[in-house]
Order: C-alpha cells, then sequence, then structure tokens
C-alpha cells in the first residue's frame, strides 16, 4: 500500500466539508418543506431563518476547513525543508 494506515497526521481534514454539506443539504430540504407546508395553510417554525443559519454556518465551516488545510499542508511544507 502506498500509504501508512497507522498515521493520519498527513491527511487533510475532511470534516468540515461533509458537516458543511450535511447542513447545506438540510437547510435546502427545510426550505423546500416549508413552502409545502406553507401550501397546505400551515405555516413552518422559523422558514427562512433555518435556512439561512444552515447556509451561513456551512459556509463559515468550508471557508474554516479550507483555511486549516491550507495553514496544516504549509507546515508540512516547512517541516520536510
Amino acid at each position: 500500500m502506498a500509504h501508512d494506515e497507522t498515521d493520519d497526521a498527513g491527511l487533510p481534514v475532511v470534516w468540515p466539508f461533509t458537516l458543511a454539506g450535511l447542513l447545506i443539504a438540510a437547510g435546502l430540504i427545510w426550505f423546500q418543506i416549508g413552502f409545502a407546508i406553507d401550501d397546505v395553510g400551515r405555516t413552518l417554525w422559523q422558514h427562512y431563518g433555518v435556512f439561512w443559519a444552515c447556509l451561513l454556518v456551512g459556509v463559515i465551516l468550508i471557508i474554516a476547513g479550507g483555511t486549516w488545510n491550507t495553514v496544516q499542508g504549509r507546515r508540512r511544507r516547512a517541516a520536510l525543508q
């Protein structure tokens, strides 16, 4: 194998991107369900608020994860030199 499975220190962090995708998908589902419930004549609690919060937290996680991976990559490259 090309990768040593016992040491994951050199791998980039992926959990912020996974969580961001999950939150954005949940926000879009909440947004669409809100319109479906509105068609029935009821309202969904915080229809737009939950949607925008999920999108905002998702974007923040994507930016934070990318920044973290960039910093870690630069540290790894600096340590190799």
